[in-house]
């Protein structure tokens, strides 16, 4: 049929139109008018939409218009929460947010949050305990702590027991000069004797010696052979003093004081004789040590005057010597036999041979003497040097153990191991003098 002078067909609704009235029904909205009347919830407008002009663009019902407001709303007021939250620092805590929907009202505004305020952290009171003091007192001491502790009080750290013996062996030997062989038929020089009589010490375990005619060339040779041994004096005086001299081995022996005493020699001039003070290293004991060489006779003639005071004076040494307990030991070539013995038992000294005075059978010239702190065994009297043309004299050994000295030391026990402190002799002396 012609359009012409007809009335014109109502147009068929559009594809969008249909879609919005289709969804209008699933949303159990009052069903759709027909287009363009005014009442109908469902109508589609003609609005612009995006600047193109004719564009279409369906209005909300109000059911849909109220829920998307209220989860805007909604939604919003979850991000204010979650914020708040966050910024204060609340983390853990709950908060209970209402939303409201299924309503087809639209709330005048937010629905209120509630947030519990924080509390203050609960404190559990404890008992207060006593202080503990970690002072030294209270703590076992490190070794140098222990050094330091009683290096104060004087004393110093040994290595042995001083509450033990301390033994040694002793020896007194007249190594004959050089000048007494430079023209001996079969004798050796004085420098090789003297390097022999040193390897014979050290063969007997001896640890100090007097020894006589020690004269400048053989005290190098000596003191090598018996194994890098001190003397004193020694060469640190005139060839003269250091023909007598007293020799140790210095990994047992330290020097603590040395001295000379003057001693009435041939035709009665004067000479400077020695007495040491030594400390053993291991118990830390201290001795006096003394070698002497009283004038023989023929040089010229008889010189028993000058041999009897030489003892009186070597005596009344040894009595002011031992006058504090301290140890004392006297080594020599006397040029006598029992009258020595008679004049120098008034020190308080004894024998290591055991002989006194009124017992003059098998008494021999060189001697070892200790003081009534010492005891002697083992004594011997070896004439091989002579022998092999060494020396003249025998050489005279003996051990000794003196008595222990645990009084003067005390003691510090670190991890069941006991540290023996006893009386440093070197902080108020010097390594050597005269006197």
């Amino acid at each position: 049929m012609g359009r012409q002078g007809g009335a014109r067909r109502a147009p068929r609704p559009a594809r969008a139109e249909r879609r919005a009235l289709r969804a209008a029904r699933r949303h159990a909205l009052p069903p759709a008018g027909k287009a363009g009347s005014a009442t109908d919830t469902g109508t589609m407008l003609r609005v612009p939409s995006d600047g193109a002009p004719g564009s279409r663009k369906r209005a909300l019902s109000t059911a849909e218009k109220t829920g998307k407001r209220i989860r805007a709303a909604g939604f919003a007021t979850a991000l204010v929460v979650t914020g708040g939250l966050v910024g204060a620092g609340l983390t853990g805590q709950t908060a209970s947010l209402a939303l409201f929907s299924g309503s087809d009202e639209m709330p005048t505004s937010a629905p209120p949050t509630t947030t519990s305020a924080p509390t203050e952290p609960a404190y559990v009171a404890l008992p207060v305990l006593d202080a503990i003091d970690f002072g030294k007192k209270d703590r076992i001491l490190t070794l140098p702590e222990m050094k330091e502790k009683f290096g104060a009080q004087g004393l110093t750290l040994v290595e042995d027991d001083p509450s033990q013996p301390t033994s040694f062996t002793i020896a007194s030997f007249n190594v004959l000069g050089s000048s007494h062989t430079t023209k001996r038929k079969g004798w050796a020089q004085g420098p090789t004797r003297a390097g022999r009589a040193g390897a014979l010490l050290r063969s007997r375990g001896v640890t100090v010696a007097g020894v006589q005619e020690f004269q400048s060339n053989q005290i190098g040779p000596l003191l090598s052979a018996a194994g890098g041994w001190r003397a004193y004096p020694g060469t640190s005086m005139s060839s003269l003093d250091g023909e007598n001299s007293v020799v140790w081995n210095p990994s047992v022996w330290e020097l603590v004081e040395a001295h000379t005493i003057q001693i009435p020699y041939f035709s009665g001039k004067m000479r400077n004789m020695p007495y040491v003070l030594l400390r053993n290293i291991k118990s830390g004991r201290m001795a006096w040590f003394s070698s002497y060489h009283n004038p023989a006779d023929g040089f010229p003639g008889k010189a028993g005057g000058w041999r009897d005071e030489a003892t009186r004076r070597e005596a009344a040494l040894a009595k002011q010597l031992t006058a504090d307990g301290t140890p004392y030991f006297v080594t020599g070539d006397m040029n006598e036999r029992e009258r020595f013995a008679c004049l120098f038992q008034s020190s308080g000294m004894h024998s290591a041979d055991g002989k006194a005075c009124g017992n003059p059978s098998d008494m021999w010239i060189d001697w070892i003497w200790g003081s009534s702190a010492v005891t002697f065994s083992g004594y011997s009297r070896d004439f091989s040097p002579r022998d092999s043309k060494i020396s003249d004299h025998p050489i005279i050994t003996a051990k000794v153990e003196i008595d222990p000295l645990q009084d003067s030391c005390k003691s510090y026990t670190r991890h069941e191991k006991t540290y023996w402190f006893c009386p440093d002799p070197t902080s108020d002396s010097s390594d050597s003098g005269t006197s």
